[in-house]
């Protein structure tokens, strides 16, 4: 599958429309003997959260050290959004078990319970004769309090994202693509889309078309 190497660490390209989408992406080859999985870190996990706009950038150097010294615990972060990714892309495929929804709706909490509403940020008025002050929109922003785990935040960052995907869109709209050993994830709201991409999966469908007819000849 098509990859990037950002600071020394191979992500996949994001192609889903949704980081939601994309964080399920991580792994490509579901159902396949041998998939390709590229949350194999907490530093994976966190500078693809910082990519996919989920996590501020400023993050991701104290993250990696904090990773490094605490270890086992942040291998277990690592476990749940593993863990949490299987789910999601079960309930994003369809005919999620209860326990794939259970498992969704658990991490998404530990994302609610981390949210803070953050008041609108005041901006400079568009004239100068206009006296107003123009202000933004309010926002939630994830914080690090008592009793939350600062390595926890890339997951809380893509359950909050996924929490606001399966409650804004039609779960019917969202299809995995057929190419072999892909199953990436995107957003079809026409439901014309076939592939995650025509230029990997898409070209390489008609190659092996191409290959069996000339063949068969």
């Amino acid at each position: 599958m098509a990859s990037v190497v950002v600071d020394g660490l191979t992500l996949p390209i994001s192609v889903g429309g949704h980081p939601a989408l994309d964080f399920c992406n991580t792994r490509a080859g579901w159902g396949a003997p041998q998939p390709k999985e590229y949350l194999v870190s907490h530093s994976h996990l966190a500078l693809w959260a910082a990519e996919n706009g989920l996590l501020d950038r400023a993050e991701i150097v104290p993250l990696r050290r904090l990773a490094e010294r605490a270890g086992d615990a942040a291998q277990q972060v690592l476990v749940r959004a593993v863990r949490f990714r299987d789910a999601l892309y079960d309930v994003l495929a369809g005919a999620a078990a209860p326990a794939s929804w259970t498992g969704v709706h658990t991490e998404v909490s530990a994302a609610t319970a981390a949210l803070r509403l953050r008041p609108p940020t005041p901006r400079r008025p568009h004239t100068a004769r206009d006296s107003d002050m123009v202000v933004g929109c309010a926002s939630w922003e994830l914080v690090v309090g008592r009793g939350v785990d600062h390595l926890a935040l890339p997951l809380l960052a893509v359950a909050w994202s996924a929490a606001g995907l399966l409650t804004s869109i039609d779960l019917n709209r969202v299809a995995a693509c057929p190419g072999a050993s892909c199953g990436w994830l995107f957003h079809d709201p026409r439901g014309r889309r076939r592939w995650c991409s025509m230029a990997w999966c898409g070209n390489r469908a008609k190659a092996r078309r191409h290959s069996a007819r000339t063949a068969a000849h």
